[in-house]
């Protein structure tokens, strides 16, 4: 088989049997991060008694332990205590978890980030808690955590490639499976890191476009 012939298959085969699953755990994985993440921020900025420390012990427990371990007990030591989940709902569970703790904390520093006055003007006003944070806060920390989010998402989208080794049929274990059946390492994750790289690549150029409009904003 020649290089043009084999890097064309290669090409359908991945966009056919692994870009759909590492799509999936990209979106889901990371539409669950945002979500927890959101709450967990939130209840940590605004200081709620009991349950921020408790979120506090989570985010920090999460962020200091590598993905892959978390991926092993979700999926390896579950099962020990009656819950087994399948290769997917696994990989979801535990880029949610992983990504959500890193979300949480650029929710947490852009709402902190915001300057003193406001806060105090917003008291001035005699605006209640929630409509200081709704019309006063967030507003203003949204567009700092754009950039920040931008990042984590292509952080997100590579580590889906890790959940190849729970042996689910996603990009990363396609090739790997191509590569043993053809032994053509280089032409096999050529190939993948394209597939990769179209991914990544305009959430890396959103990024910085942010960035750039935000320091405009700020100058």
């Amino acid at each position: 088989m020649d290089i043009l012939s084999m890097t064309g298959n290669l090409f359908i085969l991945l966009a056919e049997r692994g870009l759909p699953a590492t799509v999936l755990l990209a979106v889901a994985g990371f539409v669950i991060a945002i979500l927890f993440g959101t709450f967990t921020g939130l209840i940590r900025f605004l200081k709620v008694p009991v349950l921020s420390q408790i979120l506090r012990i989570y985010v920090d427990f999460m962020r200091g332990l590598p993905f892959l371990m978390i991926l092993f007990f979700l999926f390896y030591v579950l099962p020990f205590f009656g819950l087994r989940l399948s290769a997917l709902t696994t990989g979801i569970l535990a880029l949610s978890m992983h990504s959500g703790a890193y979300v949480s904390e650029i929710i947490r520093s852009a709402l902190q980030s915001i300057p003193t006055v406001q806060h105090e003007a917003a008291k001035v006003l005699a605006l209640t808690t929630y409509q200081r944070m709704r019309y006063v806060i967030i507003p203003q920390a949204i567009k700092l955590t754009l950039p920040p989010l931008s990042g984590q998402i292509v952080l997100h989208i590579k580590d889906t490639s890790v959940v190849s080794v729970i042996a689910l049929i996603e990009l990363t274990r396609v090739a790997r499976v191509q590569m043993q059946s053809n032994m053509e390492p280089l032409i096999t994750f050529a190939v993948l890191s394209v597939f990769y790289f179209a991914l990544c690549y305009p959430i890396l150029h959103l990024s910085a476009n942010l960035e750039k409009r935000l320091k405009q904003k700020t100058t």
